[in-house]
């Protein structure tokens, strides 16, 4: 659209150019025009400037591309009553339901979301009390704990947790459900999710 558009511009001011009694500036005056062109040396710059804007074109279209970058996954994919844990160690969860992984960043068989592109991500986990009656999770950005979500209300209660990070690429985020503590999902109520502000 942007090439067709310039195309226009270009001829249709070549054409202005070109007609009789039109003021024509000379090459003193510093703007690169040159008023003894060609109808052929006209078409040979409409043609370099019409390749460049379609390099252009493909350029934007490849960074848009590689810019987007969003997931969402559920716990399990039954809907059926499902408690996880307790457990004894801390253990990482493996949201196996995946409704969005633009960009196929988010792995379901591993749990972990591995940043392709550097950039400020907006990350959230939602999380259900398990069955006993204690659920304490934690988002994990390679090997540290960047928020966590805690509820003891008993089982089926709900906490909820995001914000923005910044990536680099290769970080790896998880959530970790810390040892004897139960999450409990019905394909739609533990989710992890998160997408990719803007690139950096």
């Amino acid at each position: 659209m942007l090439s067709s558009w310039f195309l226009v511009l270009v001829v249709v001011c070549g054409g202005v150019w070109a007609q009789p009694g039109v003021n024509q500036p000379t090459p003193e005056e510093g703007d690169g025009l040159n008023p003894e062109q060609t109808p052929e040396d006209v078409r040979v710059l409409v043609q370099q400037l019409t390749a460049r804007v379609e390099k252009l074109e493909a350029e934007c279209g490849a960074n848009r591309a590689e810019s987007q970058v969003a997931f969402s996954a559920s716990l399990v994919t039954t809907s059926d009553w499902t408690h996880q844990g307790p457990f004894t160690t801390d253990t990482t969860l493996l949201f196996e339901k995946v409704t969005t992984n633009i960009g196929n960043a988010y792995d379901p068989n591993t749990g972990v979301f591995t940043a392709p592109v550097k950039g400020l991500y907006y990350i959230r986990f939602t999380g259900c009390v398990g069955s006993s009656g204690s659920m304490n999770a934690a988002l994990i950005k390679n090997s540290e704990n960047m928020f966590a979500v805690f509820d003891t209300r008993g089982v089926h209660g709900s906490a909820s947790n995001g914000m923005p990070l910044v990536l680099e690429v290769g970080d790896r985020l998880s959530i970790t459900l810390w040892a004897e503590n139960t999450i409990f999902d019905q394909s739609n109520l533990s989710t992890f999710s998160g997408f990719l502000v803007s690139p950096m």
